[in-house]
C-alpha cells in the first residue's frame, strides 16, 4: 500500500499545485476560462461540437454543418482534440461548458508533471542510477522534474487559449512506455504490451494534437538510432540489436497506426487532393524560436510583463509562441544532471539539443528575429530552402510541411531538460547530509517554481450579448451570419453555443477554400473587404445570395469592428443589402437584420470549389485568380437564358482556355490565346444550341497559366 499512498500524495500534489500556479482559475472556475478571450473560445466550441455530434447527433464528429452552413466543413485539419471533449463529458453534462474547459486544465497540468516523475523514477531505478542513489533523492528529483516540466513556461503560456498545445500530458508516457519496451527487448524480457501501451499513449497524444505525434516520431527515430550506435559503440552490431529499439518501435506505430486510423486515412486523402492544410513558408520564419527566446526569463512573469514581451528574441509571433523560457534552476540542474548523471543522461542531453535547433527553425537566429529576417516570397506551399537541420527535415518529412509554428519544438526540448534536471538533483541530494535532502529539494521546487510565476493569471468570462439568449427562443430555422468576418473570430463560436443556430461563417484552424465564404458574392465582398473576380453588385445580388444560403439573421457586431475600412465597408454594404428595412434588434453593440427572400431573385455566379486559385492583387490593384490543372466549376443562380456570360482573362504562351460542359468532356467555347487581359462575351442561350434554359455549371478548363479576372452577367 505504500507505493499507492506514494503516487496518490505524488497526484494530489501536481493538482494543488496546479490550483496554485493558475490562481485565480479556481475560484472563478464556473464563470471563467484562462486566457485571453481569443482562441480559448474556439476549444470551447470543440468541446461543445464533441458532446453535440456524439451525445446529441450521434454522428462522426470530423464533419460538422453547423460551419460554414449549408455545405459545412470537414474538421480533420482542425485542431479539434477529441480527447478532451471525450473526457470532459461527464463535466460538461452535469456541469457545464466552462466547468468542463477547466477540469481540462486539471488534469492535463496534474497528468503531465506525474508522467515526467514516472519517467525520472524509471530512469533512476536502481540498476540504471549510480549505485547508493537513495529513495528520498530518487522520489525528489523525479517531483521537481515533474513541476519543471509541468509548469514550464511554455505549458503556461499556451493556457492562454490553445487547449490542444497544454494537453502535452501523454508526451512523457509514450517516452517511458517505448524506453521500456527497449530496455525489455535489449534484456530478452516480453517487451510487447509495453510497445503496445506506447502506440496507445501516442494515439492519446494525436487525438490531442498533430503535433505531439510529429515529435514522438521523431524522438523515436532519435531512440532507434541511439540505441544502433550504443551497440556499435560496445562490440560489433549484430542483426539482433538492429531490432533492439527498431522493433519496439515499429510495433507503436502500428498500434497508433490501427487505432487512428479512421481519422489518419481520410487525413491523408485530402493532403494528396489539397494544399490547404499547408501554410506558407514565411510562417515558419515568423513563428520560429530564436536562441534568445529559450535563455531570457519568463516574458509571462508576474513581475515582468509586459516590458518583457519585448525582450531579445522573436518579435514577431504572439507571446504565446514565444515564451520559452527553459529557466535557470532547469538549465542548472539539467547541467549538473549530464555532468553527474547515470550514463543514459548523454542521450537526453543529446535529443533536447537536437529539438532546439529543430525549434530555431528555417534560419536560425541567435538575437533578434524582425520582419526584414522573412524571405519576401509568393509562395503558398511551406517548402523552405537552406540546409539547417529543420529546413532539412522539412523537405524529407511531408507531415511537417502542414505544421505551422515551429517554435513549439521548444515542448521537447522541455521535457528533455526536465529529464535531465531529475537526474541532477538526485544526484546532488544524494550527496547532501540526509537531514538536509528534503529542505534542499523543496528550494529548488520554490526556485523553478518562481521562474514560471504567473498569477495572477488572465481569465476571459464569456463576452456573449444578451441578444443570442433571444436568438436561441426564436422559431424557425436559418443560419447566423456574423459580421465583420474579414477574417475570423473566435468569439463566434462562443455565441453559437447559446443560440445553436448554424453559422454561415466561422473560425477553424485552417481556411478551407471550399467553403461558400471564398466563392460566393456579397460573402466575398465582406470577406475581402471589396470585390473578388465576380463582377456583380454585393448590394443588387446580396439578399438574393444570402436566402439562398439558407441565412436567416445577419449581426452586425460593431465592438469587434472598432473603426476603419473594416467598419466602413462592412456597415455601408450591410445597410445597402438591407437598404428600406428596419433592424430586428439593435443597441450600443449589435444590429441585426433578417433575411427576407426577395420576389424577384437576382441574377449571380459562384465559383466552383475547386481549381480556383487564391484571389491575388497585383501592384495595380487589378484582383486575378489563377486556374489550376483541373475543371475550375462556375455555378449560374437565376440566370435566364437569354443573358450572356462574361470572361476576362489573360493568357501565359502557350496556354489554352476553354469553356466546357459541368462534366468537362463538350467543348463549349475555345477561347483565344491573350498575354494581355481580354475579355469576350458568350450567350448562354448559343451555349445550350438555343435551349430556353441556361446552363446550370459550366468548366473553365485550361493547359498552362491562365489568370481570370473578372466573370460578370450581361442581361438583355
Amino acid at each position: 500500500m505504500k507505493p499507492l499512498r506514494v503516487h496518490t500524495g505524488v497526484v494530489l500534489a501536481y493538482g494543488l499545485l496546479t490550483v496554485v500556479m493558475t490562481w485565480p482559475l479556481a475560484r472563478q472556475a464556473a464563470v471563467a476560462i484562462p486566457g485571453d478571450s481569443f482562441d480559448g473560445w474556439q476549444n470551447y466550441w470543440n468541446l461543445w461540437w464533441i458532446k453535440i455530434a456524439l451525445i446529441d447527433r450521434v454522428q462522426w464528429p470530423y464533419q460538422t454543418d453547423l460551419l460554414y452552413y449549408p455545405t459545412g466543413v470537414s474538421l480533420y485539419f482542425h485542431t479539434l482534440n477529441p480527447f478532451n471533449g471525450l473526457a470532459s463529458l461527464p463535466v460538461q453534462l452535469t456541469a457545464g461548458l466552462i466547468p468542463a474547459y477547466n477540469f481540462v486544465v486539471l488534469i492535463s497540468w496534474t497528468l503531465a508533471g506525474y508522467g515526467l516523475y514516472l519517467l525520472v523514477c524509471w530512469s533512476l531505478r536502481p540498476g540504471a542510477a549510480p549505485a547508493g542513489l537513495s529513495s528520498l533523492a530518487r522520489q525528489a528529483g523525479a517531483f521537481v522534474a515533474g513541476a519543471i516540466y509541468t509548469f514550464a513556461p511554455f505549458h503556461m503560456a499556451h493556457l492562454l487559449g490553445h487547449m490542444q498545445v497544454m494537453s502535452l500530458q501523454w508526451l512523457p508516457f509514450y517516452v517511458l512506455a517505448l524506453l521500456r519496451a527497449v530496455e525489455r527487448n535489449r534484456a530478452g524480457r516480453p517487451w510487447w504490451a509495453s510497445a503496445g501501451l506506447a502506440g496507445f499513449f501516442l494515439a492519446l497524444a494525436g487525438l490531442c494534437d498533430w503535433y505531439f505525434v510529429l515529435y514522438l516520431l521523431l524522438f523515436t527515430g532519435l531512440v532507434v538510432i541511439w540505441s544502433w550506435v550504443s551497440s556499435l559503440w560496445r562490440r560489433r552490431v549484430s542483426p539482433r540489436d538492429l531490432g533492439v529499439a527498431l522493433w519496439p518501435a515499429l510495433v507503436a506505430g502500428g498500434v497508433f497506426a490501427l487505432l487512428l486510423s479512421p481519422i489518419l486515412a481520410p487525413m491523408v486523402q485530402e493532403a494528396r487532393r489539397y494544399s490547404f492544410m499547408v501554410r506558407p513558408s514565411a510562417d515558419l520564419y515568423i513563428f520560429s524560436a530564436s536562441l534568445m527566446d529559450f535563455l531570457v526569463p519568463n516574458r509571462l512573469h508576474t513581475l515582468l510583463r509586459p516590458e518583457s514581451y519585448t525582450w531579445i528574441g522573436n518579435q514577431l509571433a504572439p507571446p504565446s509562441e514565444r515564451t520559452i523560457s527553459i529557466g535557470y534552476v532547469a538549465l542548472g540542474l539539467a547541467a549538473l544532471g549530464l555532468w553527474v548523471g547515470p550514463r543514459r543522461a548523454l542521450f537526453w542531453g543529446i535529443a533536447a539539443l537536437f529539438f532546439l535547433l529543430l525549434a530555431l527553425g528555417p534560419a536560425p537566429h541567435l538575437g533578434n528575429i524582425t520582419w526584414d529576417d522573412i524571405p519576401k516570397t509568393s509562395e503558398t506551399a511551406a517548402q523552405v530552402s537552406g540546409w539547417s537541420p529543420y529546413a532539412l527535415l522539412n523537405r524529407l518529412v511531408p507531415f511537417m510541411r502542414i505544421s505551422r509554428s515551429v517554435s513549439r519544438f521548444a515542448l521537447p526540448v522541455q521535457l528533455g531538460v526536465a529529464v535531465l534536471a531529475g537526474m541532477g538533483l538526485a544526484a546532488w541530494l544524494n550527496q547532501a547530509r540526509p537531514q538536509r535532502r528534503a529542505a534542499l529539494g523543496a528550494l529548488c521546487l520554490a526556485l523553478a517554481l518562481a521562474e514560471s510565476w504567473v498569477a495572477p493569471y488572465p481569465l476571459s468570462p464569456p463576452d456573449t450579448p444578451a441578444y443570442y439568449s433571444e436568438l436561441a427562443a426564436t422559431p424557425g430555422p436559418g443560419a447566423v451570419l456574423n459580421l465583420p468576418m474579414n477574417y475570423d473570430r473566435p468569439g463566434y463560436l462562443l455565441y453559437q453555443t447559446v443560440h445553436k443556430r448554424p453559422l454561415a461563417v466561422a473560425y477553424i484552424s485552417r481556411d478551407d477554400p471550399r467553403t461558400l465564404t471564398a466563392r460566393a458574392p456579397a460573402l466575398q465582398h465582406f470577406r475581402h473587404l471589396g470585390p473578388d473576380i465576380l463582377e456583380l453588385d454585393p448590394a443588387q445580388v446580396g439578399m438574393t445570395v444570402l436566402a439562398d444560403l439558407g441565412i436567416s439573421h445577419v449581426v452586425l457586431d460593431r465592438y469587434k469592428m472598432p473603426g476603419g475600412l473594416e467598419r466602413e465597408y462592412t456597415t455601408a454594404l450591410a445597410a445597402a443589402i438591407f437598404a428600406g428595412q428596419t433592424p430586428v434588434y439593435e443597441d450600443e453593440r449589435l444590429t441585426v437584420y433578417t433575411v427576407t427572400p426577395p420576389a424577384a431573385p437576382q441574377p449571380y455566379l459562384v465559383l466552383g470549389p475547386e481549381h480556383w486559385g487564391p484571389l491575388v492583387t497585383g501592384d495595380n490593384g487589378k484582383r486575378s485568380r489563377r486556374l489550376g490543372a483541373g475543371p475550375a466549376t462556375l455555378t449560374l443562380h437565376h440566370v435566364p437564358a437569354e443573358a450572356a456570360l462574361r470572361i476576362t482573362y489573360r493568357t501565359a504562351p502557350g496556354a489554352t482556355l476553354e469553356l466546357r460542359s459541368a462534366d468537362g468532356q463538350a467543348v463549349l467555347a475555345a477561347l483565344p490565346p491573350s498575354p494581355e487581359p481580354a475579355t469576350v462575351t458568350l450567350p448562354l442561350g448559343e451555349l445550350r444550341g438555343g435551349s430556353a434554359s441556361p446552363p446550370d455549371m459550366l468548366a473553365l478548363l485550361t493547359t498552362g497559366a491562365v489568370d481570370i479576372l473578372g466573370l460578370g452577367l450581361q442581361m438583355p
